[in-house]
């Protein structure tokens, strides 16, 4: 089987006798298994931020190496998202977010084997690209199992995941670092990886029509579904509309606040204002926390 045809959507199985019942029942359980296994993405790319001031602390690394560590990942997790979510309309979202988990998942263990700054860089970085193999089939997923008028209240909730899974990282793998030490951290990073991976295999269906339902119909095509060129032609309008690249340049000013806070927020407070590990991590976890409430209403009044 070649990687091609490990990752090719799901087709469709001949239409069986459900309910209506039966089809919100399979998506429901579908929208919980990748909002989970999203949040879990999120412990296994902030744990690296949580053992940071450890890290120095005991010498392992200095300021300067967490610092290329960290850009690392924004790099390749930026060239990949822009890749892999375009990969993602293609692909059988199921595995594509489970094997982006998996390799993170091994990626956290072998953070917590190495101690070299380059052995390191080169992990974290390849962490990275398996990262953004995470959001693309989420937002693919919303697409295919849901219609335009109910989309984007599901996106909103969907988004509370990425909160849930910084405030999962500050709070407990921060105490695990506390009590165990920063390879603890890290493995404790990958357990819950693998334990996402099972959750999105077990529960994540790739669409309606490979469980035996009637696909969602496409307002804007009046069609069931889209070929391959189809989609390529709408990736290509999406590229070229100037309001995207708008959004973009305004979700980067906003990312260098929320990540500069994420990255440097517990090191800071820790060296800086001598507070505890698990503290510092605590008063950065508030951001996350006030973030879930702030996304649930943004849903209210959308």
């Amino acid at each position: 089987m070649s990687i091609f045809t490990f990752f090719k959507a799901s087709p469709s199985i001949p239409l069986k006798n459900y309910t209506e019942k039966m089809f919100k029942s399979t998506r429901m359980k579908s929208f919980w298994a990748f909002s989970f296994a999203y949040a879990i993405y999120y412990v296994c790319r902030l744990s690296f931020n949580v053992a940071k001031p450890v890290l120095v602390n005991n010498n392992v690394l200095t300021a300067t190496e967490l610092g290329v560590i960290g850009s690392a990942v924004f790099i390749t997790y930026a060239v990949g998202k822009f890749v892999n979510s375009a990969v993602a309309d293609h692909s059988n979202i199921v595995r594509f977010l489970s094997v982006g988990l998996f390799f993170s998942a091994l990626c956290n263990f072998a953070m917590g084997m190495n101690t070299s700054a380059i052995v390191l860089t080169i992990i974290w970085g390849f962490n990275g690209w398996v990262q953004s193999m995470g959001v693309g089939p989420c937002v693919v997923a919303l697409s295919r199992w849901y219609r335009d008028e109910e989309r984007g209240s599901y996106y909103g909730f969907w988004s509370v995941a990425h909160n849930v899974g910084e405030a999962i990282t500050f709070v407990v793998t921060a105490a695990v670092i506390t009590a165990f030490g920063w390879r603890a951290g890290f493995g404790f990073a990958g357990v819950m990886g693998l334990l996402g991976v099972l959750i999105a295999l077990m529960f994540m269906k790739d669409s309606p029509a490979s469980c035996g339902f009637k696909p969602i119909i496409n307002v804007n095509t009046n069609k069931e579904e889209l070929d391959n060129k189809e989609v390529l032609k709408h990736q290509w309008a999406v590229i070229k509309n100037p309001a995207i690249w708008i959004l973009a340049v305004a979700s980067c000013c906003m990312y260098i606040a929320r990540y500069g806070v994420n990255s440097w927020g517990v090191f800071f407070l820790e060296n800086g204002k001598g507070y505890s590990t698990l503290e510092a991590a605590s008063i950065i976890s508030i951001n996350s926390i006030v973030g879930i409430l702030g996304t649930i209403v943004s849903v209210v009044i959308r």
